[in-house]
């Protein structure tokens, strides 16, 4: 997105030059922006002539006095005396110079109800609100938007940063999303998505990819409707996976409840439908809590989906800075100085199904001491090991498996494998023209994988639970 001359040398970091003398006097900015803009140039010429100087003053110090190395010394010394001189005239000088990053990313999202309504005058509860926690990424639904007025109108503007949006399809003064993000953060707007009103954007970050989803859902939607946004998220959290990124996190105001995200909620086949989508690409959701409050109700409607809770130090609802919305903000930081180890490989063995006596044979039998005779302790050693594996790899059955830290202990290899196939059916589904027949195979692969999902959660905690609960459990099994 084009931005002004001015604000494209902060990003990059041009620096007003002045060295203040004393309380009346500055020296000229031009005069210094021409020495700091062509320092090398001038270096280069300096050094060129001072060196071709120092020549001259060896090769004639037989006729003057005063041409001595000492001469030559203190000139070298001087041009590098001025090298610095002007350096601390430049001012913030540094060897990468522009905006700096903290290691963490901050997000929220608000259903405000409308950016325009009382003079614009919740988005100047934003810009104070902002000015305290200072948010990378700020998302806003329901922004009641149109065509009539314009992403640069001075009221919707939030200094350093830059604005893009989703309004209702129809041009209506309804619905709607917009994001609002740091000028500095390397953003591009990705175009996989089919939901009406939602925005994608990719975001890179300390050298790692994130994909960040901003959606709104309206309560009036019919089931026909309801089931259209149930497979557009599906396809679209699907090519989000297909772009392999670091970290995904998705915020929205569902309009859907789960007692699984607020105790005193009810399950409406809206919650258990988007919780089911979430489970199978395992997402997790992180708020828990009132965001939508009422004078005789709460719910939780406002949600924030990730492929890595572990990632994100602080989350959490803050109340609404206006009191005409009844949505509160939820919000997220994630830690990206927290990394994963790349994948390895290791030797899995089977010992249950061993040949234990044919190893004993082969041992007993093997002649060792032509093995080791004419040789060094060292050689010995070598060679006893190597026959050892060779020995037991031939009657203990073994295989190399990849190991990735990334994935959760109760992930296995059975639970990608129905993930992938799931993947494949709703390939088909999609190209076959999203028959019927098609989506009910989807739909049993699908809750094939939340039932495994949650019998290896269950399966795995258990185990836990029941080695901590021994009285000789060492402190390396906590």
């Amino acid at each position: 997105m084009p931005i002004d001359i001015n604000a494209w040398r902060e990003r990059i970091g041009s620096f007003n030059f002045t060295l203040k003398i004393d309380s009346c006097c500055t020296l000229p900015n031009l005069f210094l922006e021409f020495f700091v803009t062509y320092m090398i140039l001038i270096n280069f010429f300096l050094l060129f002539f001072l060196l071709l100087f120092s020549d001259l003053i060896i090769h004639y110090s037989t006729y003057f006095s005063f041409c001595t190395s000492t001469t030559v010394d203190m000139l070298i010394f001087l041009f590098f005396i001025l090298k610095q001189f002007l350096l601390l005239l430049s001012g913030d000088i540094e060897l990468n110079p522009g905006d700096k990053h903290h290691s963490n990313l901050k997000v929220c999202y608000w259903n405000l109800n409308s950016l325009q309504a009382h003079n614009f005058a919740k988005v100047s509860s934003l810009r104070a609100y902002n000015t305290l926690h200072k948010f990378d990424i700020i998302c806003l639904s329901e922004t009641y938007l149109d065509s009539s007025i314009s992403s640069n109108d001075p009221e919707l503007l939030l200094d350093g940063y830059e604005l893009i949006r989703a309004d209702h399809p129809m041009n209506l003064k309804r619905g709607g999303v917009c994001i609002y993000y740091k000028q500095t953060l390397p953003i591009n707007v990705l175009n996989i998505n089919q939901l009406k009103e939602c925005l994608v954007v990719e975001i890179f970050y300390n050298n790692k990819k994130c994909v960040l989803v901003s959606l709104y859902r309206s309560p009036s939607q019919t089931d026909i409707e309801f089931d259209e946004f149930i497979t557009n998220l599906e396809i679209l959290i699907d090519n989000i996976h297909g772009l392999n990124p670091y970290f995904v996190i998705l915020l929205g105001d569902f309009n859907a409840k789960l007692k699984k995200w607020k105790a005193d909620d009810i399950n409406t086949k809206e919650g258990i439908a988007i919780d089911n989508v979430a489970s199978s690409f395992a997402l997790s959701q992180i708020i828990s809590g009132p965001t939508h409050i009422l004078p005789n109700s709460t719910s939780c409607i406002d949600l924030i989906f990730t492929n890595h809770p572990d990632l994100i130090i602080n989350s959490g609802i803050h109340s609404s800075i206006h009191p005409n919305c009844h949505h509160q903000i939820i919000h997220a930081e994630i830690d990206f100085k927290v990394f994963f180890p790349p994948p390895y490989q290791r030797k899995i063995w089977h010992y249950n199904r061993a040949d234990y006596e044919g190893l004993r044979n082969c041992v007993n039998n093997f002649d060792w001491e032509r093995a080791f005779s004419n040789n060094h302790i060292e050689k010995q050693v070598e060679i006893f090991n190597h026959t050892i594996q060779n020995i037991v790899s031939n009657f203990i059955p073994n295989e190399l498996i990849t190991i990735n830290d990334k994935d959760y202990p109760w992930i296995s290899p059975n639970i990608k494998n129905k993930i992938s196939y799931k993947n494949v059916l709703f390939s088909k589904y999609i190209k076959n023209g999203r028959s019927h027949f098609d989506w009910q195979k989807v739909e049993v692969a699908r809750n094939d994988i939340i039932n495994s999902i949650k019998e290896s959660q269950n399966s795995y905690y258990k185990r836990i639970n029941e080695k901590l609960i021994k009285p000789n459990t060492f402190p390396k099994g906590f």
